[in-house]
């Protein structure tokens, strides 16, 4: 009968393995034998093969492969270890805190070594991971430790509630610690392609083979499945485990934590919830919540309280997972109904001071234990196993070794750990500790603060204070127990009226009074500006970040109209951007050529654009300001919104009235989040993003954009000697690029276009590798009471049509018509603004549906082949296809019921089954009448 919580693993149940490796058959012997075969112990055979011949390596494993808490874990890989970062210092001193936190970060720079050696990947993502306040008591602490890591050298930063909501959507936290160097893996797949390279080299693994007990000496003996092995050196890898073999049980608590997973998430829901799906996060409790988003498009959310093993049973399982459920709707409240596919447990040993034990056993000459990694497993076993395999290597007798000489970069090497109790009383101890964190965890949230609160809260959502700065540059830390609170100090002077934002502590200076404030200085912002500003109104634009700077864009420009109009053209191009007067298309076999010689395209680089066009706008007389923070919007008593509160990077704060508020901050829109505007035919692309940039060659100046099979790559030059190569593949492939070097990346384009990777071949690449993933299409209500959306913040196509520019500045240019022309008369400014929302929704509709179309993860499907078989035949036809890529004609003028009937007819001559072709043409004209109904609706998802 199997454990209680001890089914297998959603990760387990994705990629089932196909058999397990055949159990000891007979006595044998080793060099070095590893008990244990989930991540801990492959790592340290995998690591041993650099220094001792495969065959003398050998993997005793009780089960299979991975069965422990390694198939168990979420796969989040974060820094921290031995509690916040603060009681470090306390416990050990500044020196040894600080050399145990880097060593953690090395841990996660070991995982993703091991990863990227690996054939497949193993899902590994870069990202983010937020320490979330559950309680407003909490923000004080992670704060506390946030300026410790300041002091001690690390980088990561402080986010206020108003940061931790648009980071990662809820509005359940109350502020957040973020450290940006973290990753995220699929632990299964971790350890099955570590078994499946160990088993290659030829290292010898005994699944089905459990160990019942270990002799040391020389050799240290160790008896498995009815058979006796001897070995020089021995390494126990169990974990929570070990307590079986009678090893530690005075020093480890074994505990079983849970995590939950749902059904992949639809991607309107997701957008609902204001989070992109990245990065992951863990709350501030002792038994904290835990999240991410799995490559899959699944959601992974674990927590509840610990259980000590020997006392769990069906009951409290059942009721950790209920909890879990409750907690995910409180946090997500979109994703309630979203169902749970699978829940599991896994076990992990803990000890009192929440350090890891790695050193040799006690009494055991020749036999090491790596374990009780305190829920850290995946980066200290890594790192654990690339330091100690020398170690265990080293060919001398046992004795002559030093045991005690200290690992390089472990600072933790110890034999043993303070005693736990133990027995049944000793049990009930524990249970009863682990009860009264748990009380501490639902006390905490309830516990006041003496900040002030906000305002009252906006009709469309829920009013956020806080009382921290938006971002300050500080350090990283694992997770605060929930004791270890300060209530902060109350907010010196009066809060700010302020709803949707920050109630921001701090030195206010006078309000500042104009008639348009502009959120977002980049391209649609700043455009926007310029045209206000010439045409006689007061304009302040604030971006948070410090321009110019990189960010999320295909680059191309199609033609010179927009940039012409806008006054730039002659700027950029001065600037040493070359005007691209050639278009080559490749889709499979399909070869395209189109020549533009009076209406070429650009690829300026964003941070030359947009500080062409901010420029522009302080020129025409708007004020910039730059590294200046929105943090809320203000409102009058009727709610409608009449301006702002900001706030600079040396954390002073002032109010900024204006008659109308625009927001221009891109898809993630704080104010488009702040004022409720509804979002609809919400959709997520299926495809990743990502792009680097080159120098020192000069290629041809025009825009090769390849799609064979899944993947789509292209080249563009953006300066004499520029240029970027831009990779788009199936966001469910991107984890094969991620993090690669740029011979990796070039190899992948290589592999999809050799024509590109040739002309990028002998180039120097300039800065790292960009990824946008899961990045949310969809049309917002774009105006409102004192409020207007612009730019992407409004509306956003699938980045694959490589429309965005163009429709920004567009965009942009019709707001400026509608507000000049009206700005005077308010009853013909509102009718303006409804106008200018139809036209844009009018506009953009054929070809949001097109960029829909082109930027599914999957190959051109048949019916597209005969599509394009018939366009060839066609040179107006091709023209229109040239036109529709280039932004200056609707897909709807192309894509025609005729040329429907063409390509159908076209697929059954050829042989095709008549019924199979004809439903294929009846699916694409539902589609085609449900994308109408869901546009006349305003549906929240796109058909």
């Amino acid at each position: 009968m199997s454990r209680p919580g001890s089914a297998p693993s959603g990760w387990q149940r994705d990629d089932p393995r196909v058999a397990r490796q055949p159990a000891l058959a007979d006595d044998d012997e080793a060099s070095v034998v590893i008990v244990g075969g989930g991540l801990a112990g492959l790592a340290l055979a995998y690591h041993l093969t650099n220094h001792l011949p495969a065959s003398d390596i050998l993997v005793l494993e009780a089960t299979e492969v991975g069965a422990g808490a390694s198939g168990h874990s979420t796969g989040i890989v974060g820094p921290g270890v031995g509690g916040p970062v603060t009681k470090l210092v306390k416990r050990y001193g500044r020196d040894q805190a600080r050399n145990m936190f880097a060593a953690t970060v090395d841990g996660i720079a070991a995982l993703r070594r091991l990863a990227r050696a690996l054939p497949d990947g193993c899902e590994l993502t870069e990202g983010f991971q937020l320490v979330a306040a559950s309680a407003p008591a909490h923000a004080g602490s992670l704060r506390r430790q946030a300026q410790t890591l300041v002091d001690l050298g690390f980088d990561a930063s402080y986010l206020d509630r108003d940061a931790t909501i648009e980071r990662l959507g809820s509005v359940r936290y109350h502020g957040a610690l973020c450290y940006p160097d973290m990753a995220l893996i699929n632990p299964w797949l971790l350890v099955q392609a570590l078994r499946a390279a160990l088993r290659t080299a030829g290292v010898r693994i005994a699944e089905n083979t459990p160990v019942t007990a270990i002799t040391g000496g020389d050799p240290v003996t160790v008896t498995a499945g009815g058979h006796r092995v001897r070995a020089r050196r021995v390494a126990l890898t169990t974990d929570g485990f070990t307590t079986g073999l009678g090893l530690f049980s005075r020093n480890v608590a074994v505990i079983r934590t849970h995590v939950l997973r749902t059904e992949p998430v639809p991607a309107h829901l997701l957008a609902q919830t204001g989070w992109d799906g990245r990065g992951a996060a863990i709350d501030s409790r002792s038994f904290f919540n835990y999240l991410r988003m799995t490559a899959r498009g699944r959601l992974l959310f674990g927590g509840g309280p610990a259980l000590l093993e020997p006392r769990v049973d069906e009951r409290g399982i059942a009721a950790v997972r209920d909890r879990l459920v409750r907690e995910l709707a409180a946090t997500f409240p979109a994703l309630a109904d979203v169902p749970v596919s699978d829940f599991w447990s896994g076990v992990t040993a803990s000890t009192f001071d929440r350090l890891p034990i790695v050193g040799p056993v006690p009494g055991q000459p020749g036999v090491w234990f790596a374990g009780a990694w305190c829920g850290h497993g995946l980066a200290l076993s890594a790192l654990t196993a690339e330091l100690l395999a020398p170690r265990l290597a080293d060919g001398s007798k046992p004795e002559a070794v030093d045991p005690t000489a200290p690992l390089p970069e472990l600072p933790w090497l110890r034999s043993s750990a303070g005693l736990m109790p133990t027995g049944r009383v000793g049990n009930l101890l524990l249970a009863g500790y682990l009860r009264g964190l748990d009380a501490a965890d639902k006390i905490a949230p309830a516990r006041p603060t003496p900040t002030t609160s906000a305002g009252p809260t906006q009709a469309a959502g829920p009013t956020r204070p806080s009382a921290a700065a938006t971002a300050s540059p500080v350090g990283t830390a694992e997770v605060p127990p929930a004791l270890d609170v300060e209530l902060p100090a109350p907010v010196a002077g009066p809060p700010a009226a302020v709803t949707g934002g920050s109630v921001v502590a701090g030195n206010r200076a006078e309000e500042q009074q104009v008639d348009v404030v502009i959120v977002g200085a980049r391209v649609a912002g700043s455009a926007l500006a310029a045209r206000l500003a010439a045409a006689g109104l007061s304009v302040a634009v604030f971006d948070r970040g410090d321009l110019p700077a990189p960010t999320l864009s295909t680059h191309i420009l199609h033609g010179t109209e927009d940039l012409r109009v806008e006054g730039v053209y002659d700027t950029v191009v001065g600037l040493g951007v070359p005007p691209l007067h050639d278009v080559r298309v490749r889709l499979d076999d399909v070869r395209l050529h189109f020549r533009h010689p009076d209406d070429p395209g650009l690829c300026p680089p964003r941070d030359v654009l947009d500080q062409v066009l901010l420029d522009r706008a302080v020129a025409a007389g708007a004020k910039t300001s730059t590294g200046t923070a929105v943090v809320g919007l203000r409102r009058g008593s009727d709610g409608t919104v009449n301006g702002v509160t900001v706030q600079r990077a040396d954390g002073s704060v002032r109010d900024v009235s204006a008659r109308l508020v625009i927001g221009a901050d891109g898809r993630n829109s704080s104010v488009a989040r702040w004022v409720g505007a509804r979002q609809y035919l919400t959709a997520r692309s299926e495809r990743a993003l990502l792009w680097r940039y080159f120098t020192g060659v000069r290629i041809p100046p025009a825009l090769l954009w390849h799609r064979i099979g899944v993947h789509i790559v292209s080249i563009l030059p953006t300066g004499p000697e520029d240029f970027v190569v831009i990779a788009q593949p199936p966001e469910r492939l991107q984890g094969e690029l991620a993090g690669r070097d740029v011979a990796g990346f070039l190899r992948h384009v290589g592999s999809v276009s050799p024509e590109v990777a040739h002309l990028a071949a002998s180039a120097e690449p300039v800065g790292n590798l960009n990824r946008v993933v899961r990045y949310p299409c969809f049309f917002r209500q774009p105006f409102g009471p004192g409020w207007a959306l612009v730019g992407d913040a409004g509306h956003a196509k699938d980045a694959t049509l490589g429309h965005g520019i163009n429709d920004a500045l567009r965009n942009a240019r019709g707001l400026a018509a509608v507000l000049t022309a009206h700005w005077e008369r308010p009853a013909a400014l509102s009718s303006g603004l409804a106008r200018w929302a139809r036209d844009r929704d009018r506009a953009e509709l054929p070809n949001y549906w097109y960029g829909q179309d082109i930027g599914r993860g999957g190959r051109v499907t048949a019916m597209e082949h005969a599509f394009l078989a018939g366009l060839q035949r066609d040179p107006r036809a091709v023209g229109r296809l040239d036109d529709v890529m280039g932004d200056r004609l609707d897909a709807d003028r192309l894509l025609t019921l005729p040329r429907l009937v063409g390509a159908v007819t076209h697929r059954i001559t050829g042989g095709e089954p008549a019924s199979t072709v004809g439903r294929e043409a009846v699916d694409l004209v539902q589609l085609a009448w449900a994308r109408r109904r869901a546009a006349t609706r305003h549906a929240p998802s796109a058909p």
